[in-house]
């Protein structure tokens, strides 16, 4: 039985109408990350405005539907130094120093927490540090002023940023299907997980589904 398949089956039995819907994992391999949404994610091409106020190129996938709105957003950050290389030798509104590719990477994540923060108009009830197979991030929970409840996981990994953001209605339980879902993939596809050791040197082990490829296309309906 397929994954998608178990994971249908198990949502309709859990609970009401809410979860009578049809979950599937999605796979990007440009964007190197696995998740599942419930039903086929829409996917738009955005600038992602930077902390040092540069557009830099990102990708939005999201589901918006009566069970709420599932969106993960991927900022390429693999692209600020060609971006910066261009506005620093053509503009004369940006003064460079060298150093700015490594300032946005550092605080990428601290930032995009910032940005939930001073634009909600919610309780934020949780926010702190969390990471993803080794891979550090931080969440966010917000209670929204109409009750609905937005959940927030940001990570970063090879200069991009994952930001996961489910928001639900005020009587639906929290998405987990979709929070706890997440991958990060590799160059190859391949999924990527960390331990550390005792003076906190990170290492990568090998995972459960160590290749997302071709053979893996039978769990799930799209691969980008």
């Amino acid at each position: 039985m397929s994954r998608t398949i178990c994971l249908t089956l198990a949502m309709l039995i859990s609970s009401g109408p809410l979860h009578a819907q049809i979950w599937q994992e999605y796979i990007s391999r440009s964007n190197r990350f696995i998740v599942n949404f419930p039903g086929e994610p829409e996917v738009t091409d955005v600038m992602y405005t930077s902390e040092l106020d540069t557009p830099i190129p990102a990708r939005v996938y999201s589901v918006d539907n009566e069970a709420g709105r599932y969106s993960m957003t991927v900022v390429d950050y693999t692209q600020a130094q060609r971006i910066y290389d261009e506005l620093c030798a053509s503009s004369a509104d940006y003064v460079c120093d060298g150093n700015e590719v490594s300032t946005e990477v550092r605080g990428a994540i601290a930032f995009a927490a910032w940005n939930f923060r001073r634009n909600t108009d919610g309780e934020v009830t949780y926010d702190g540090y969390a990471q993803v197979d080794g891979v550090p991030g931080h969440q966010l929970q917000i209670t929204q002023p109409d009750g609905s409840k937005t959940y927030v996981a940001i990570h970063m990994d090879a200069r991009r940023l994952f930001i996961l953001e489910g928001t639900v209605p005020a009587a639906a339980p929290p998405p987990g299907l979709f929070q706890q879902s997440l991958g990060i993939l590799d160059e190859n596809g391949v999924r990527i997980r960390y331990r550390y050791d005792d003076k906190d040197q990170r290492y990568r082990i090998e995972t459960r589904d160590d290749w997302i490829g071709a053979e893996y296309a039978e769990y799930t309906n799209i691969l980008d």
